[in-house]
């Protein structure tokens, strides 16, 4: 009982042991995720990006595998936004592609609707930074009509007044961040409203610098109470740009070496690239203001040239995936057509293969039975009158021989198309066939006779073989004047091979009735028979069964 007992708390301890490591890696895996996505959308330094790429580039692999879904987006997306701020927008448009195609595949469902406005409203960010305002601006008023929440809507009125400040459409620009001002006080989100705040600045910057600065400021400091380093430093390009513009090239320069500053630690290209133009312009180097504006302009260029932009990819992949299916579609059908035609061609081969073999059956049990008949009937009744004549002198005695003759020709007849005596083993009956035609004159040798599996043959086989060798042994006799004949047996990958040769006349080699039926014979049982003889040059055959 003590032992039992032992067991059983053992036992228990264990199985709440597995519970309590099971839910601590579940909330180690909840904690990671959100560990990533903040440093994926909140980073503070260039490092803070890989990590997150690396671990959701990991768990994407994963998610796949095990078919979860909802997870898969999830990762794809903070994907999409670490290469986008990495400044990598290839690899940011195909994940984006690759995540709407996974969406489309979930119908409209709330959570395909809601995940999907994510993405339109990211990949209208990459449309932007790829100067397509016109697909942007549809996206965002895509993504617009999906939203839900104030923030969505605050969000997608940013980015739609960032497409028309690009198109320099000031009036548009203004009048969509007013709405999204509007909102701000329904807003939680601190980060939300430095983004409306110092957008808002920068579009006052030209119309009422006044009241510009305040809001820019306002922003930097929302963003410096959440440390987020990406937008701290959009705020400090702004107020670089911002004093440039009033004139104030030395705390422009501060601004735009603090810019600088963010940059290399973000270790991004792209926004090295903004703050070193902003340092370039308020240089004193003309050459080095050229060098900049050209810069530009081939950047512009090379940009336009070598992006393509996703989601016309998405829609030409939609159209190449339907018509995927199309080409299936016509491959199945003619995978099937070609399977049915075969399988009527394989039928008609079969029934047709059938036919010979039933109609072979047919000609033996002919045979059979005429020379039942023969033997019966004909032979038996001249043998008796041959008995009757025998002690009769007035019969000549020609007509006594020519009637044996007749007899012994009519017996020949009967045995040529008897049947095999199954009573007897193939192989012997076989032999004794062969063993029959070896005379003084013909010397008959056989090889290997003994090494075929005369038992596992089919009957029909056998018969086919034995009346074969037959009609050789028959036409051998009657024409070849051979003196030495030799019979080869030997198996090959489960065939029968029969090789016969003889030094006799030969023969120009035209197929007579008697070969003709020995090849119809074989082929009926989808053998092969060849043949092979020149004028005193003997005779050849080779059966393959």
């Amino acid at each position: 009982m003590i032992s039992i007992k032992k067991s059983f708390f053992f036992t228990i301890f264990v199985i709440l042991g597995l519970f309590s490591i099971q839910k601590i890696s579940a909330q180690h895996y909840v904690d990671s995720v959100s560990y990533y996505s903040k440093l994926a959308l909140q980073p503070q330094k260039a490092n803070d990006l890989v990590k997150a790429k690396a671990f959701f580039k990991n768990n994407i692999r994963t998610s796949i595998k095990i078919k979860d879904t909802k997870h898969t987006l999830l990762f794809l997306y903070y994907m999409a936004s670490v290469d986008f701020k990495l400044g990598a927008y290839d690899e940011s448009e195909e994940t984006v592609v690759k995540a709407l195609k996974l969406i489309d595949t979930m119908g409209n469902t709330p959570y395909a609707i809601a995940i999907k406005k994510s993405f339109y409203n990211l990949l209208g960010i990459i449309y932007q930074e790829n100067k397509n305002q016109t697909k942007a601006l549809k996206l965002y008023n895509k993504t617009l009509v999906m939203a839900t929440t104030t923030a969505d809507s605050v969000i997608i009125y940013n980015n739609i007044s960032n497409v028309y400040k690009s198109d320099n459409d000031s009036a548009n620009t203004k009048k969509v961040l007013i709405k999204a001002y509007k909102l701000i006080p329904r807003l939680k989100d601190t980060l939300t409203q430095a983004l409306i705040l110092d957008n808002l600045g920068m579009v006052y910057l030209g119309s009422k610098p006044s009241s510009a600065l305040p809001l820019i400021n306002r922003a930097l400091n929302l963003r410096e109470i959440v440390k987020d380093t990406s937008k701290i430093y959009t705020s400090f390009i702004h107020l670089a740009e911002y004093y440039k513009n009033r004139g104030d090239t030395m705390t422009s320069k501060t601004y735009a070496l603090k810019a600088l500053n963010f940059a290399k630690r973000l270790k991004s290209s792209s926004y090295k690239n903004r703050a070193l133009g902003i340092l370039t312009v308020i240089s004193n180097d003309q050459y080095a203001r050229d060098f900049k504006e050209l810069n530009d302009s081939i950047e512009k260029a090379e940009q336009e040239d070598k992006y393509q932009f996703a989601m016309i990819r998405y829609e030409v992949s939609k159209k190449e995936l339907e018509l995927e299916q199309s080409e299936r579609i016509k491959e199945r059908i003619i995978i099937v057509s070609v399977f049915i035609v075969t399988i009527i061609v394989f039928f008609g081969v079969y029934q047709k293969f059938k036919y010979k073999k039933e109609k072979l059956q047919e000609v033996y049990e002919t045979e059979s039975k005429i020379s039942k008949r023969i033997h019966d009937e004909v032979a038996n009744d001249l043998f008796h009158i041959m008995t009757r004549l025998e002690d009769t002198d007035e019969v000549a005695e020609n007509i006594k021989n020519d009637l044996h003759n007749l007899y012994y020709k009519t017996r020949d007849i009967s045995k040529e198309h008897d049947v095999i005596n199954t009573e007897l083993p193939f192989l012997h009956s076989l032999s004794e066939l062969i063993d029959s035609f070896n005379n003084e004159d013909t010397n008959i040798i056989i090889k290997s006779i003994a090494v075929i599996p005369w038992e596992a043959i089919p009957k029909l086989n056998k018969t086919t073989i034995y009346k074969v060798l037959q009609e050789l042994l028959i036409n051998m006799k009657k024409h070849s004047e051979a003196t030495i004949v030799v019979f080869i047996f030997s198996l090959d990958r489960k065939k029968v091979t029969i090789s016969y040769s003889d030094n006799g006349v030969g023969c120009d080699l035209k197929k007579g009735s008697g070969l003709q039926n020995t090849e119809n014979r074989i082929q009926a049982i989808n053998g092969t028979i060849t043949f092979e003889s020149d004028i005193n040059k003997g005779f050849k055959t080779k059966i393959r069964v």
